[in-house]
C-alpha cells in the first residue's frame, strides 16, 4: 500500500473529507499524549458530569445507541476510567461516573486539543481562526 500522506485527493476536498483530515491529525496527537484513550472514548468521557449519568442518558448525550454506548462504557471501565454502579432510582439502570484516571485522561487530551487550536490559529491568523470556530460552532450547534 502506498503512503498517501502529503498527497492531495483526486477530487475537490468536501467538508467531511477536510474534517476527516483534521480528525486524523488529532488522533495522531492524542495517540502521543493520551495513548490509552481513543478519540471515540474521549467523546464519551467528555459528556460525563461529576455525579454521572445512566448509560441511557449518556447514550442520548453522545447520540449513540444504548447498546453501543454500553460497549464504550465497558471498555472505559476496563481501563479504570469510569466506574459503573446500580442507579439509585432504578435497580435495572446503571450509573456511570468518571474516575480520577478518566479525569486525568480528559485533562491530557484537552491540553492536546488546546495546543492544536493554538497551532492552527497561529498558522491561519488568530482572527480568521476565531471566525472559523464561531461559524463551525453555529453550524454544529444549530
Amino acid at each position: 500500500m502506498t503512503d498517501v500522506k502529503g498527497r492531495l485527493p483526486a477530487v475537490e476536498p468536501h467538508l467531511p473529507m477536510l474534517m476527516g483530515m483534521v480528525f486524523a491529525r488529532l488522533r495522531e496527537r492524542l495517540a502521543e499524549d493520551a495513548p490509552e484513550l481513543r478519540p471515540s472514548q474521549l467523546r464519551v468521557l467528555e459528556w460525563l458530569p461529576p455525579d454521572g449519568l445512566t448509560i441511557s442518558e449518556l447514550a442520548d448525550s453522545v447520540e449513540m445507541t444504548t447498546q453501543g454506548c454500553g460497549q464504550f462504557v465497558r471498555q472505559l471501565e476496563g481501563l479504570g476510567m469510569v466506574e459503573v454502579a446500580v442507579a439509585e432510582h432504578d435497580a435495572r439502570a446503571r450509573r456511570v461516573r468518571i474516575t480520577a484516571r478518566g479525569r486525568d485522561a480528559v485533562r491530557r487530551a484537552t491540553l492536546v486539543l488546546h495546543a492544536c487550536d493554538e497551532e492552527w490559529a497561529e498558522r491561519v491568523g488568530a482572527e480568521r481562526y476565531r471566525v472559523f470556530r464561531e461559524v463551525l460552532a453555529e453550524v454544529a450547534l444549530g
